[in-house]
């Protein structure tokens, strides 16, 4: 059975609010050598969208009209034919290149072959989605730029979101002391997936709730970063996701300030997937919504304080 000419997918042509998101009918990409045709199932729903459907990126490498979406799973319906490592029928999961437009809003996406693993039987398509880019980027923060290691104190900021909660999964398999930060309403998930501290940063201030730590992890930015500077030791190190310009400040309180933009890595996706196997990292699902209520899951991501990730489901 051939594959459809075309496919509903959540388009948008002008930048702006989730208003500007429209369901769409779009042909169906074409793929190239060394390319997947995915049949996606689940696509994850993250800040960084919500970032580029404002133009926070316009200058940068994207043109209108974008289907967004750097975070998939799904099956496998046609191959390059330099393509070894998948067949057609294979469920797999990824975490395309944010250098590029990800157009995982789609009933169907074409990756590179090189960024996509195969998922685990274990966890479904939307689990697998949840975890693409926000494990990759908890992993390449903690191991790659962080370098934390066994006993180390680090103190994740808000914790429970997208990629806090797996950043303290991450963080104690690794067998590093977890600190938390929260509102009340997520004390008992955080203790849940193993933090060895919760703090509610809506009632004590960190300065006084935690004591000196070797890291910060910070998925917030502007005025928690800067607060994070102070709670860490001399010589320590606190890296952000988010706020560039902010972290150029850690040098005058003595640390170290880093900055980390997760790119694909299919060899740390794989050793993902033996995790989200195994049990040992699971991701929490707050929302799951369908592909033609996209602008709903942006307003519910913009809304601020989400435990765990927002998906869609991609009709079949």
């Amino acid at each position: 059975m051939s594959n459809p000419n075309h496919m509903q997918a959540v388009i948008f042509k002008r930048y702006g609010g989730s208003e500007v998101l429209e369901y769409a009918e779009v042909p169906v990409p074409n793929f190239g050598d060394d390319e997947l045709l995915v049949r996606v199932h689940s696509a994850g729903v993250s800040p960084f969208d919500i970032h580029v459907r404002e133009g926070w990126y316009k200058k940068d490498y994207y043109t209108l009209p974008i289907i967004l979406g750097w975070e998939l799973s799904g099956v496998v319906v046609a191959i390059g034919k330099h393509v070894t490592q998948f067949k057609i029928g294979d469920a797999i999961f990824s975490y395309p290149n944010a250098l590029r437009v990800g157009s995982s809003y789609a009933e169907y996406n074409v990756i590179k072959a090189e960024e996509a693993v195969l998922k685990p039987a274990a966890i479904s398509h939307h689990e697998a989605s949840a975890a693409s880019m926000n494990a990759i980027t908890a992993w390449q923060t903690l191991f790659d730029v962080a370098k934390i290691s066994e006993g180390q104190r680090v103190l994740i900021q808000a914790a429970a979101g997208g990629v806090g909660h797996l950043a303290v999964q991450l963080a104690k398999w690794k067998g590093a002391y977890v600190i938390g930060t929260a509102s009340a309403k997520n004390a008992e998930f955080l203790n849940q997936i193993g933090v060895d501290e919760y703090v509610d940063y809506t009632k004590t201030p960190l300065e006084k709730a935690v004591k000196p730590v070797d890291v910060v992890i910070d998925t917030i930015g502007g005025e928690v970063l800067q607060k994070s500077f102070q709670l860490v030791k001399k010589g320590g190190i606190v890296v952000t996701m988010i706020d560039f310009e902010g972290i150029k400040a850690a040098n005058t309180h003595g640390i170290e300030g880093k900055t980390v933009f997760a790119l694909p890595n299919s060899q740390q996706l794989t050793e993902i997937a033996k995790l989200l196997a195994q049990g040992t990292l699971k991701p929490f699902i707050q929302s799951v919504f369908p592909l033609t209520e996209a602008a709903k899951a942006h307003q519910a991501v913009e809304s601020g304080h989400v435990r765990g990730k927002i998906v869609l489901e991609i009709p079949s």
